[in-house]
């Protein structure tokens, strides 16, 4: 039957190729510095797991890679385009084949051959030495097939580690994390693996990979695929020092030539068959996400004395999750059972503030396991540290009557000049993203200053210098220098952000940002000196601005009040951003200064609203599930990703 499979597929060759050498001859080929690469798994006959694919949708998006002038290249053709010897044509192709599966030797590999399309295979070397149980009924190939397929000259063979292609035990309560960027948690001893524990352990089992790889088919691998699509930072130090100059991961979209040690693969399965295989690659693989949000105090859920009451309430969240349809969850990652904004703990693992209870991990980790986005929600700066000579010495200062003292303003935060707030703040955030899974971080709406601070005894350094004054009333006096002196304290907050970012990158490197932002600086211009806040900036820096549109907190009433007041915040939004792709619109479901929730009904119309202004992204906040506040059954069908818009019910 194969014999007949693979006669037929070489008289469609010969055939097309004729009628393709002409296409190439009257239209040259462009360049590119992107290309798409599909991760392809088990190609059986016969699929029995989610990510196979029949062998028949195979060979069809073959030939229809072939008859619609796709480039499938090779990753020296990568190499060589990235050091600037060669160029990739448009529509270039990379295929990758994870895990050596029997079926790329008997099925794949004769494919390849009569399409003469390179490809890359990832083999995990433990598995090929002894298949282990979790890998279940499939069978895998042996070296010596390995090396026949690599000595062809097409195939070209890739390190999945040697023994890291599994998960590993990362929190108390024994959530399994991928072994690639997941710090162990040791049950017996109460402790979690350190850096330098997982980095060793990331080194030795590359580097005995290599040595496998090397001794079973004379090829060193310089390409390394991450199992699960799974790293960090640490761990990508160690294969490049290792000699790996191509690391695939996982993502939707396109790779790019200058990115070589994160190239993104996107998974084909067999349910996206050839039809979704070819609308997926006209659209460049990429995902018309539409966030459906609710931002979740776990101050609600945890009962630091017991966590057998905290787990079951974790049960109901998740629960009410489910039935309200979010894919997207904000959670506080924080303790603050007082409401004063001031955190003096946290719910994870960490060197600068108590622990009020080790369980954020878990109840992220419980969440994601339903498709859900999780971001942890964190402040920026309002937090009160231990030693409280240490804590005073930080807080914002500011400047009234003539007088510098500490901050009067709800957030009693920690200055952003102080070199010290940053180190501290630092190293919180790198235990945040060492200990806790998660896709991304929401910074919370404390980032600001008003026009009244900071005048911390390192920002008053800062401003001789940059605004050459002697003294700071000149700041008052002076409106061409209070302007830069606004403009200074903008970049400040921003750039303190950032480097917020940069560790938890370290750690989580696809991890994407989001930071909150008063629904006033973007109507009111004059704002921008009371928050130290630039919409121009918050969309420039983070993946997402989260507007707060909270009516009621803006003492707006009346269904048409409200309504005009959404649509003004809209239209003004969108003089900085016309398709509202980056903008997250929250509501408010709680009425703070009367004490009580928001009807069902007036939150719904206010969501259509945005909805109907052309608002993509959408979410709420609070949200109590013992109260059942707001409704499920009442706002699930606007809350739900489910239905687009909405559903009329």
């Amino acid at each position: 039957m194969y014999g007949v499979v693979t006669w037929v597929l070489k008289r469609i060759f010969k055939l097309l190729g004729l009628i393709f050498f002409i296409i190439f001859l009257t239209h040259p080929v462009m360049a590119t510095t992107k290309f798409l690469v599909f991760c392809y798994h088990d190609v059986p006959i016969k699929p029995s797991s989610k990510h196979d694919v029949s062998l028949n949708i195979f060979v069809r998006q073959m030939e229809y890679l072939k008859t619609h002038g796709y480039h499938v290249i090779s990753p020296k053709d990568i190499l060589a385009a990235a050091s600037e010897q060669k160029k990739l044509p448009e529509k270039s192709v990379l295929l990758t084949f994870d895990d050596a599966y029997l079926s790329f030797y008997n099925y794949v590999y004769p494919v390849l051959k009569i399409y003469n399309y390179p490809a890359v295979l990832s083999v995990v070397s433990s598995w090929i030495e002894k298949k282990p149980d979790y890998v279940g009924h499939k069978e895998l190939m042996s070296w010596k097939q390995i090396k026949e397929v690599t000595n062809s000259g097409l195939v070209f063979l890739a390190s999945h580690t040697h023994d890291l292609h599994k998960g590993v035990i990362y929190t108390p309560q024994g959530n399994i994390g991928p072994a690639t960027s997941t710090f162990i948690y040791n049950q017996k001893t109460k402790s979690y693996e350190n850096k330098i524990s997982f980095r060793k352990r990331i080194k030795n089992d590359l580097k005995k990979s290599i040595e496998i790889i090397k001794e079973k088919t004379g090829v060193t691998p310089v390409i390394l695929t991450w199992p699960y699509g799974e790293f960090n930072e640490i761990a990508l130090e160690e294969a490049k020092k290792l000699g790996f100059k191509i690391m695939l991961m996982l993502g939707d979209g396109y790779a790019e030539l200058n990115q070589l040690d994160r190239i993104r693969r996107n998974v084909i399965t067999n349910e996206m068959g050839l039809v979704g295989f070819i609308e997926r690659i006209k659209e460049g693989f990429k995902t018309d996400e539409r966030i459906r949000a609710v931002q979740i105090d776990l101050d609600l859920i945890v009962n630091p004395t017991s966590f057998k009451e905290s787990e079951y309430n974790l049960g109901l969240l998740i629960e009410r999750l489910l039935k309200l349809g979010v894919n997207t969850v904000f959670i506080q990652a924080f303790c603050d059972k007082d409401g004063s904004g001031n955190i003096k703990s946290v719910y994870f693992q960490n060197h600068i503030l108590p622990v009020e209870m080790d369980f954020l991990a878990y109840a992220v980790h419980r969440i994601m396991l339903q498709n859900i986005k999780v971001y942890v929600w964190m402040p920026v700066l309002s937090f009160e540290l231990p030693n409280e000579k240490l804590n005073e010495s930080l807080k914002i200062k500011e400047f009234k009557n003539g007088e510098i003292k500490t901050t009067t303003s709800w957030y009693r935060r920690l200055s952003p000049f102080a070199e010290e707030s940053l180190r501290l703040i630092k190293c919180l955030y790198e235990d945040l993203a060492a200990h806790v899974r998660f896709h991304g971080v929401l910074f919370q709406d404390d980032a600001y200053l008003t026009d009244f601070e900071d005048f911390h005894p390192e920002a008053i350094k800062f401003y001789q210098k940059e605004l050459k004054i002697k003294n700071i009333s000149e700041i008052f006096e002076n409106e061409i220098i209070k302007q830069k002196w606004t403009q200074l304290k903008i970049k400040i907050l921003d750039n303190f952000t950032k480097e917020l970012e940069k560790i938890v990158k370290k750690y989580r490197p696809n991890a994407k940002f989001a930071r909150n932002i008063y629904s006033r600086v973007i109507f009111e211009p004059e704002s921008k000196e009371w928050f130290c806040q630039d919409f121009n900036t918050f969309l420039k820096n983070y993946d997402y601005t989260a507007i707060m549109a909270y009516p009621q907190m803006e003492n707006i009433y009346g269904m048409k009040k409200i309504r005009n007041w959404l649509l003004f915040l809209v239209n003004q939004t969108k003089k900085y951003s016309k398709n509202l792709d980056k903008c997250i619109f929250k509501i408010q479901t709680y009425d703070w200064s009367k004490n009580k929730w928001i009807k069902e009904k007036q939150f719904k119309k206010e969501l259509r609203i945005l909805l109907s202004l052309g608002v993509k992204h959408i979410g709420y906040y609070p949200d109590n599930i013992y109260e059942d506040k707001p409704n499920v059954e009442k706002v699930a069908t606007i809350t739900s990703g489910k239905y687009f818009p909405f559903k009329i019910k």
